[in-house]
């Protein structure tokens, strides 16, 4: 194979490992990269080598890393692009705290390819500086990104002056302390953001493992540019279904297209477009929502206007709808379908026909599924709660409802409750490995880093059981191969 042909295939390896668009103009910077990593890996440093090397069945974590690390562009600094900010400030903020005055106090902020941590921590100083009446709220900023090699910067929080190139000495001498030539973080601020890796490239979000679910602000700036369009179309699909309603994605301004962002409205501020969630364009385009998993593998749709393609009718479903016709004859009991009451957001209906189906027999695990999702869309917390403890005492009940019903509960903040419900599926079945993911996910928040570490290792130990490509039940798409990387960099980065 000649060497153009060998840099294409390694072009197109990359998409597929990375999401990245190295175009033919580019291939000498690519090779110029790739060289760099063949170098720290003791590769020899020449096309031929590297072909061999991408192309094998697997890389290894380091090997994965230091690509990574080497392909991926981390250039950033405080306060970048700040039409974006002041719309962030000016205009989102201020909306939720009067929307949520009277509502749960809740916030949470996704900072995708946040690189070594600028953007995301630009954004805990906006909160701390000019909205003290967010002291009592529960506020969440996340960062991902998929060089751990940046995430290991960001965690560090320590920058030269070049990262502050555009920033007011004010910020400064405030929000870092000067020592060693480096500017480093005050700890206040550091503490309210949490890094954690993820490929935007691969269908692991939203999902409540990686906590990209209910997001009200994504910010994924010069970051989508380098993908290539079918890539593109994927992140932002799935980044509106990460989204609340009337929530927000704010990409740079050179990343701007309406064909990629059809499903979000876009809004003019201080003559910049940015993109909101809102029923407006959906019921005036009349998208359809593409369907990134089965609406029955997925466990809160907090947005009540998503409405997944049509699954087939869980066949316990369907059975005790054709008994109900049989037996009344009427197009009202016909109706009683909890998937299509579902998929219509009648949530309560949906929740009143599967307690009618837990009265005939055993509520299996899509069924149960499905009312926990109804319960997560319903405004009626405590009573939806009373309804699947009721559930769960009146039927067989095995680690996967129990670990659906903990979901159901870190929803809510009640860690502890779903602390003990992960306890019980491991009784059922030690080798339930997201009950021990989500285990390790409570104790790395409670700092407790040895216990979080056991069930992380855990987690890597029984997905040696799988194939990379083999996708976990309940788990809203992820591969084995996604949820080792996610147990590896949460042991690696805390």
């Amino acid at each position: 194979m000649k060497h153009e042909e060998q840099l294409f295939e390694i072009s197109r390896k990359i998409v597929d490992l990375l999401g990245l668009n190295f175009q033919p103009n580019q291939f000498a910077d690519m090779e110029r990269r790739l060289k760099a990593t063949a170098k720290e890996l003791k590769i020899e440093p020449v096309i031929s080598a590297i072909y061999s090397w991408i192309f094998k069945p697997e890389l290894t974590n380091i090997e994965f890393k230091t690509l990574s690390a080497n392909l991926t562009i981390g250039e950033t600094y405080f306060f970048r692009e700040r039409k974006a900010l002041d719309l962030f400030k000016n205009k989102i903020i201020p909306n939720l705290l009067i929307q949520r005055q009277n509502s749960k106090k809740r916030l949470k902020i996704w900072s995708a390819g946040c690189s070594s941590g600028e953007e995301p921590y630009t954004l805990a100083i906006i909160l701390k500086e000019y909205f003290p009446e967010l002291y009592d709220w529960e506020i969440t900023i996340m960062a991902t990104d998929i060089s751990p090699v940046a995430i290991q910067k960001a965690l560090k929080a320590e920058y030269t002056d070049w990262s502050f190139r555009e920033n007011d000495q004010y910020i400064k001498n405030k929000y870092f302390t000067y020592s060693d030539k480096l500017w480093k973080l005050n700890s206040d601020i550091k503490k309210m953001v949490t890094f954690s890796y993820l490929n935007l490239s691969k269908n692991s979000y939203p999902s409540s493992i990686t906590h990209t679910e209910n997001i009200d602000v994504i910010f994924c700036r010069n970051v989508m540019m380098y993908f290539t369009q079918q890539v593109i179309k994927e992140v932002s699909n799935r980044f509106y279904n990460s989204i609340n309603e009337n929530g927000w994605l704010i990409t740079s301004q050179v990343e701007l297209n309406d064909e990629y962002f059809s499903n979000f409205e876009r809004i003019l501020f201080e003559k910049a477009i940015f993109y909101q969630k809102t029923n407006h364009v959906k019921e005036k385009q009349n998208i359809k929502l593409p369907d990134i998993t089965s609406v029955l593998n997925t466990k809160t749709l907090k947005t009540k206007d998503k409405k997944p393609e049509k699954p087939k009718i869980p066949h316990e479903i369907e059975k005790k709808n054709k008994q109900s016709a049989q037996s009344n004859k009427t197009t009202k009991d016909i109706e009683l379908n909890p998937l299509d009451l579902y998929q219509k957001g009648e949530y309560q209906k949906c929740i009143n026909s599967i307690l009618q189906l837990s009265e005939h027999g055993k509520i299996n695990n899509e069924i149960f599924n499905l009312l926990v999702k109804s319960v997560a869309n319903s405004s009626n917390f405590v009573e939806g709660d009373k309804i699947l403890k009721k559930i769960l005492s009146t039927t067989t009940a095995n680690a996967e409802m129990y670990y659906l019903y903990a979901n159901f509960l870190m929803e809510k903040n009640e860690a502890q409750q779903a602390e003990s419900l992960l306890k019980k599926a491991i009784y059922l079945n030690h080798k339930h490995v997201l009950s021990h993911f989500m285990l390790g996910d409570i104790a790395l928040k409670n700092d407790k880093k040895q216990i979080s570490k056991k069930h992380y290792e855990t987690v890597i130990e029984l997905l040696e059981e799988y194939q990379d490509n083999d996708i976990i039940s309940d788990s809203e798409g992820l591969t084995a191969e996604s949820l080792k990387a996610l147990a590896v960099s949460f042991i690696n980065s805390k």
